[in-house]
């Protein structure tokens, strides 16, 4: 878990090293813990992915308030 951090600035770097991080960590623990059915550590993940979701939500709307209706994809 050391190259996945919690929380961190909203910036395109730091989004970018998150999701590398969290992909890798998330290859490695999950399907460990889904082969071993561990409800413990799958609580532990979801709690990370939980993290993950919220900061790229935090990052979404950083962008949708510098890009304004630029990044509106919907027509």
């Amino acid at each position: 878990m050391e190259d996945y951090q919690i929380g961190g600035g909203l910036k395109l770097f730091t989004a970018l090293e998150k999701t590398r991080g969290f992909s890798e960590f998330l290859r490695d623990r999950m399907i460990r813990a889904l082969e071993m059915e561990d409800p413990t550590e799958l609580h532990y993940l979801l709690a990370q992915l939980d993290d993950y979701h919220s900061f790229m939500w935090r990052y979404y709307k950083m962008l949708r308030m510098q890009r304004g209706e630029r990044s509106d994809l919907s027509g």
